[in-house]
């Protein structure tokens, strides 16, 4: 089962279960919807409370994935593929917390810079390498910030 090795420990046993359950629902479903991932009610709120608390940070579950990746990289011929998406929420609710102005400066959003690792030789996506997720100030459109920051954010595969 992929997700049994979980995502992080998180400070806790139970975290770190229920991390995993999310991980393996994830990758079950194909689905990040949480709706979809639970599976029912109790489950979608369940995956809400997990990502929701405190203890709960997208950094160690980052940097777990980005070991991992790095550890099943070894002996292989690896390309690391970068990018960076834009998530908006345009036409949804704008009360939404912690978000910042997307590509337009207006649009409510966030940004994630990705690299996955690749294998050369049968083009296979080994994992996640790294990843840095922002919100851009009000006012600020430029990505040049986000570009010259990326090299210092790209350590987690050791």
């Amino acid at each position: 089962m992929i997700g049994s090795e979980g995502i992080g420990v998180f400070g806790d046993v139970r975290r770190a279960g229920r991390g995993a359950w999310l991980f393996d629902r994830i990758v079950a479903t194909g689905s990040l919807v949480l709706r979809t991932v639970g599976g029912n009610r109790a489950g979608e709120i369940a995956a809400h409370r997990f990502l929701d608390s405190p203890r709960v940070s997208a950094a160690e579950i980052i940097g777990t994935l980005g070991r991992r990746t790095g550890e099943r990289c070894g002996g292989r011929r690896i390309i690391a593929v970068q990018d960076t998406t834009e998530i908006n929420f345009s036409g949804r609710d704008r009360a939404r917390c912690g978000l910042g102005p997307a590509g337009d400066g207006k649009t409510p959003g966030f940004f994630i810079h990705a690299a996955v690792a690749v294998d050369a030789e049968d083009e296979a996506v080994v994992g996640l390498l790294d990843a840095a997720i922002w919100t851009r100030p009000v006012g600020q459109r430029s990505r040049r910030g986000a570009n010259a920051a990326w090299p210092r954010r790209n350590r987690s595969a050791g």
